[in-house]
């Protein structure tokens, strides 16, 4: 029997800073904010052992799903310029400084519920139900003061459909990176609460700060206020990854839509342009320490690209399907410069690569300890023979990260697709460019298609091959080097595309001849990639 916990805003907003970002607003809301705040109103109301049996029930039941409106109906901004009345002070000398602040707010439907705070497979007894409700109704905030809410627990249907959106926590089946990573309550959160909280300690350490500011106060300068200790009596804090769930689309890419994502933590500052030459560099770094290991067996063929006995790295791939290694670059945007944050990793889907899910799982985490160890901080460093330059990654870990680390920035539904990467085509596209522009022109659109119905799919009522991307920030085709398809033969021609489908594709979307290794790589373009200086 699934249990739901409903937050109205009447006052059509919610207020409260993002973990780390003050000027940032935290959304959706996390589920330890209205774990704490029910802390709150357990010892507002005495601490009766009913509710707090409720409670410490409530903490151990793991992440919750969390459902949320979508970005057309929640308004997300920073309300800027923004001056507060300050403390009064009991010296009339004495005047404080008008400072400028800023709130960040998410503004909302004030006349119904909308987030939604779900556990699916949940039994409560109607003791606990009785006591949660309780907590709930005396609940009057949610963040800043200004952030009022209705806590209740809703025993309706969960609202679905495009004005909705669904995060669920991640789990053991998922490989890849999350999308966002929350709060949330764990099994003594309530007994850690209560530790730090400490409330005669915290007014001692108040009262140490002003005698020390009274110390050292000059007798022509006012005297200013001592800072809040609050901060440092926060209780522990534990993290849970949350991934958006997506309606099945019609189509979908030979990838599975769960990405591993790899930032970057130092190192050399790498340009698109560099991608080849890094993704070679990272295949062979995790066959190698694969190899190390003879307890692991033969490297996967899913990761290699090859059936066991091919001749080495220089045969092409024979298997359908197998690991794309491609950049995530800072692109699209007013101020983009397309350097690289990270690579991302795309693994096959079970059936393109004649694998059993749970086998690939398996490998995939055997994988992992190889690359990273021998690291005790977790980093992985990439350097080419040359030592020319070194790129040093560790699986994506930010509460919040860059747009450009986020799986759903490459992997959400979409009938068009720009490149990010160019398009190696197959094979050389005649007549040439010079003779008959027009005849090269459907020459590259016959075989981006091609390409599209090899990877299962369908054919674009719309393919537009240009020297340059549409996302701002992307370097043009000829500013790529040109691989060749083996040792000895002429390079390969590339190009940026733009696709249109009839219907929306799932991503992760690599196309071409340089699909695994990073070139060919498309994204949905957002109206965030085109801004306006409206």
């Amino acid at each position: 029997m699934p249990f739901t916990i409903s937050l109205q805003f009447p006052a059509g907003r919610y207020v409260a800073a993002a973990w780390g970002d003050k000027d940032a607003v935290e959304w959706p809301p996390h589920p330890a904010r209205l774990c704490l705040g029910l802390v709150d109103v357990l010892h507002r109301s005495g601490n009766l052992p009913a509710m707090r049996e409720a409670l410490e029930w409530l903490f151990a039941q793991g992440p919750p799903v969390i459902v949320m409106p979508g970005e057309s109906y929640a308004d997300l901004r920073t309300l800027d310029g923004i001056f507060v009345p300050q403390n009064p002070s009991v010296a009339e000398e004495v005047k404080h400084p008008r400072k400028q602040r800023s709130f960040p707010v998410v503004f909302l439907d004030p006349d119904k519920p909308t987030v939604f705070l779900n556990w699916p497979d949940l039994e409560i007894s109607e003791k606990l139900a009785a006591a949660l409700r309780c907590l709930l109704e005396n609940l009057p905030r949610l963040g800043h003061s200004a952030s009022l809410v209705i806590a209740s627990v809703f025993v309706d249907e969960l609202p679905t459909g495009e004005c909705w959106r669904t995060l669920r926590p991640t789990g053991e089946a998922d490989s890849g990176s999350p999308d966002f990573r929350l709060r949330v309550a764990w099994d003594g959160l309530l007994r850690s609460a209560e530790e730090v909280f400490d409330a005669a300690g915290r007014a001692a350490e108040m009262e140490k700060l002003i005698s020390a500011t009274e110390r050292s106060a000059k007798p022509d300068k006012p005297l200013k206020p001592a800072a809040s200790p609050r901060g440092r009596h926060d209780p522990r804090h534990r993290w849970h990854g949350y991934v958006e769930v997506r309606g099945s689309a019609p189509q979908t890419s030979p990838w599975n839509d769960n990405i591993l994502v790899l930032s970057c933590v130092g190192g050399n500052r790498l340009g698109l342009p560099s991608v080849w030459q890094l993704t070679e560099v990272f295949h062979k770094t995790l066959i190698d320490r694969w190899s190390r290991d003879p307890s692991r067996g033969p490297v996967p063929e899913w990761i290699s690209g090859h059936r066991a006995g091919d001749a080495g790295s220089d045969t092409p791939p024979t298997i359908e399907n197998h690991l794309a290694i491609f950049p995530l670059p800072f692109v699209g945007g007013k101020h983009a410069t397309g350097h690289l944050l990270g690579i991302g990793l795309a693994f096959p889907r079970p059936e393109t690569a004649g694998i059993e899910a749970a086998t690939l799982r398996f490998q995939w985490r055997q994988a992992l300890s190889a690359l990273f160890e021998d690291r005790e901080d977790g980093v992985l460093e990439l350097t080419p023979r040359d030592k020319a330059w070194s790129f040093r990654l560790r699986p994506d870990d930010s509460p919040d990260p860059k747009l450009a680390l986020r799986p759903s920035r490459l992997t959400r539904p979409s009938a068009v697709w720009t490149s990010v990467t160019p398009v190696i085509l197959d094979r050389h596209p005649k007549p040439h460019f010079e003779k008959d522009p027009a005849g090269w022109q459907r020459s590259c659109v016959s075989i981006i298609a091609d390409a599209c119905r090899r990877l299962g799919l369908p054919e674009p009522v719309e393919i537009q091959v240009s020297p340059h991307s549409a996302l701002p920030g992307v370097p043009p085709a000829f500013a790529f080097p040109a691989p060749s398809a083996r040792l000895g033969r002429p390079s390969r021609f590339h190009i940026h595309v733009t696709l249109r489908f009839v219907e929306e594709i799932q991503g992760p979307l690599l196309l071409g001849a340089g699909r695994f290794r990073g070139y060919g790589l498309l994204l949905p373009p957002t109206p965030k990639d085109f801004p306006t200086d409206e």
